[in-house]
């Protein structure tokens, strides 16, 4: 039985160590000192060191940890420093303690991946979603990233989804300023508020909600279809237009 734990990083990145036993895999660390006295204080077997994409924030911590310990570097790009094995599209990643689907979601950056486990319905969707949200278009086109959110929104509701950073109140208060009286999403910002009070972090989610709610992944969600009526947009230019918009919040 696998499980997940979030290790904060940096001011408000998450990196995330998949478990079982005493094994661990480790997901985008951004920074090292975290995550080796992590390792060291529960006496964790580190197995492999797995990366989204080549941005700094989530691989700065790779050199130190291959420093103290020497695992193998998945990554999408050989152009990351200290990649070991290249993951693309599709393929299926055997890690011992878990298999790992990675899919290709070009559009926050152009070699963006995400990883996914189905057996266990979890996701590690980097910075391509994030919850209420979507990442910045640095280096792909709109279109690029509307169709990798697209194949997010194909996946299991009950996916448990566990993104690169803790922009839900920044993205919840961008929505609000959108649709303030959309009365889903403030229903669900009461409980987010709770939510960060109670425990300082709105991570994970559950994709089935993020469907409902999140303008970014699912345009045709009942709650946007007034307003993309209204204006006459069609899925990637509703897409288009929020971005342009979230870009200047």
């Amino acid at each position: 039985m696998i499980s997940i734990t979030k290790i904060p990083q940096l001011k408000d990145n998450y990196s995330y160590a998949i478990k079982k036993n005493k094994d661990i895999i480790i997901i985008d660390p951004a920074e090292s000192i975290s995550i080796l006295k992590y390792i060291q204080d529960n006496q964790f077997s580190l197995k492999s060191i797995l990366l989204t994409h080549h941005h700094t924030d989530h691989t700065g911590g790779v050199e130190d940890i291959l420093n103290e310990i020497k695992v193998p570097v998945y990554s999408p790009n050989k152009k990351i420093k200290h990649t070991t094995i290249i993951v693309k599209d599709q393929d299926t990643i055997n890690l011992g303690i878990i298999d790992i689907k990675v899919i290709a979601t070009p559009g926050h950056t152009m070699d963006h991946v995400i990883f996914y486990n189905k057996e266990n319905n979890i996701l590690f969707s980097g910075d391509t979603l994030f919850r209420l949200g979507c990442g910045k278009v640095f280096e792909g086109t709109y279109e690029q990233m509307f169709s990798s959110l697209q194949k997010i929104n194909a996946l299991n509701n009950m996916t448990k989804v566990y993104c690169g950073h803790e922009y839900t109140d920044n993205n919840l208060n961008f929505l609000l300023s959108i649709f303030p009286k959309n009365k889903n999403i403030l229903t669900e910002k009461k409980k987010i508020d709770l939510q960060l009070k109670e425990t300082g972090s709105s991570i994970p989610f559950k994709l089935g909600k993020e469907k409902v709610l999140n303008p970014f992944l699912s345009p045709n969600s009942d709650c946007f279809k007034e307003f993309k009526n209204e204006n006459n947009l069609s899925d990637l230019m509703f897409f288009s237009h929020l971005r342009d918009m979230k870009n200047n919040f």
